[in-house]
């Protein structure tokens, strides 16, 4: 009984522990947008948006990936 009881706690934990770790990134870029490439440049990145605009619109971002990864851009685009 014991252990299905920690068993179901630990398994409880680590769910929420992974929703809050996603809902960090997902909460930055804000609803209805998700990550579709990443880069190794800003401009690079612009020019990938800019390139796939008639399959996602205009209305696309890109930002770096994680502050100790500045040299990684991410493409945020609407769907």
């Amino acid at each position: 009984m014991y252990r299905r009881v920690a068993a179901a706690l630990a398994t409880a934990a680590t769910a929420g522990a992974l929703a809050l770790g996603t809902a960090a990134t997902a909460e930055a870029a804000g609803p209805g947008f998700y990550p579709r490439s990443h880069h190794s440049s800003y401009a690079e990145c612009q020019a990938a948006g800019q390139a796939g605009a008639w399959m996602w619109g205009q209305i696309f971002f890109c930002e770096p990936f994680h502050p100790s990864r500045p040299d990684v851009y991410v493409l945020w685009v609407r769907y």
